[in-house]
């Protein structure tokens, strides 16, 4: 990601004291909390004043806390991050921070928009990096929930505003707030670090919607224990790409099969020559080689060997799905990773059913808490999905 650059200036404007400045064209924007936001005219550019909610404005707690985080938040020169430009003294709106103004939508309504998981990817990796900037600098957000999100319309551009330099002790947060809250964050048992942030941006993911092709890295971005998290965003970002990336098996051509099958054909002759010696020789004599290279349509010849032919049992090796469409389109990633987790707790508890069960349950629940945006049809088609798997690996293993 690009940083933004300051002009000479907005560089002027970058002391801890504020500077008295004037507008025109003032807009109040309905905000929660106890900030006001003001969108405005400075020449001909759109700006965007956060100053404080009258009744707050005599508050010291308060107004420290826009000194604050004004002077931690010019140092983040990043596109991700909302550019802080002044510290201003504003007629009618007292003390104010100069933000640069975003035309967009917060992350609750991009998700109104049924974007794709892919795109929704995209903005995961948008937020990352730009915590990746924060983070570099001995700076936690603090704050990361949709409303702090903004996105741009034009290119679907990631900006996070609102880094909080208060804690829950100093000002009350909202039930909004504390949900996507560290754990120690809320209860105040240790101060802030990288892995709050990363806490919150699983919680993020969680709301977007996104499958159980990443439910083992938001379950350890909601860990509890904040040494159960990523320890930082390049960990996380390194999971989240290569798991996204380790959902697609590479295209083989007719060339690459064909050699593959005439290597397997040859290794399998020279070890049945070694463990039969002559009388495998004797048999091969009688082999019409090149039938099974031609049609099906060609008649074999007498000496061929003939097969009883079956109609194919329903296993897991030749089973076909339709791709899912609409609102179930999120099982066409949740199934890979869904088949690949019971495949490993089959392979691991296969001669102990009562922990083969208990194993199948355990996972099951941690499935649902993982996926709880979900609605009732969503969950009865994982419910399907999951028990029609369940019952052909237990087939498999008869």
């Amino acid at each position: 990601m690009s940083e933004n650059k300051l002009s000479t200036n907005e560089q002027a404007q970058t002391a801890d004291a504020p500077v008295k400045a004037s507008y025109t064209e003032y807009k109040v924007i309905p905000s929660m909390g106890y900030c006001m936001i003001v969108k405005c005219r400075k020449g001909d550019q759109t700006i965007v004043l956060k100053t404080l909610k009258v009744e707050y404005r005599e508050r010291v707690l308060l107004r420290n806390a826009l000194k604050r985080e004004f002077k931690q938040c010019q140092l983040l020169n990043h596109s991700g991050i909302v550019r802080h430009q002044g510290l201003v003294d504003v007629d009618d709106y007292g003390l104010c921070i100069e933000e640069e103004y975003v035309e967009g939508r917060n992350l609750q309504a991009y998700l109104k928009e049924n974007h794709t998981d892919e795109e929704k990817i995209s903005i995961i990796n948008q937020i990352a990096d730009a915590l990746r900037c924060a983070h570099q600098k001995g700076i936690t957000h603090r704050n990361i929930k949709p409303s702090n999100i903004l996105i741009t319309k034009q290119g679907n551009y990631v900006k996070l505003i609102d880094f909080s330099v208060l804690s829950p002790e100093e000002v009350k947060p909202t039930a909004d707030t504390t949900r996507f809250m560290a754990p120690e964050l809320k209860d105040e048992t240790m101060s802030a670090d990288a892995t709050a942030d990363i806490y919150s941006l699983g919680t993020i993911m969680k709301v977007m919607g996104l499958t159980l092709a990443y439910s083992e890295i938001i379950k350890r971005c909601c860990a509890f224990k904040r040494c159960d998290r990523y320890a930082n965003i390049e960990e996380f970002l390194t999971d989240l790409n290569h798991e996204q990336s380790s959902l697609h098996l590479p295209t083989l051509g007719k060339g690459t099969l064909l050699v593959s099958l005439l290597i397997a054909l040859t290794i399998g002759i020279g070890l049945l020559t070694y463990n039969y010696g002559g009388a495998i020789i004797e048999q091969a004599g009688k082999i019409d080689l090149s039938s099974i290279f031609t049609s099906d349509t060609i008649k074999a010849s007498e000496d061929t060997i003939r097969t009883k032919t079956t109609e194919p049992i329903n296993t897991l090796s030749n089973r076909t799905e339709k791709p899912s469409t609409g609102k179930f389109a999120f099982m066409n990633k949740m199934k890979p990773a869904l088949y690949k987790d019971l495949d490993k707790i089959f392979s691991k508890h296969s001669s102990n059913k009562a922990k083969l069960t208990k194993a199948i349950k355990a996972y099951y629940r941690g499935l649902m808490n993982v996926n709880d945006t979900l609605d009732n049809e969503q969950r009865a088609e994982v419910d399907r999905v999951f028990g029609d798997y369940v019952k052909l690996k237990k087939e498999e293993m008869k």
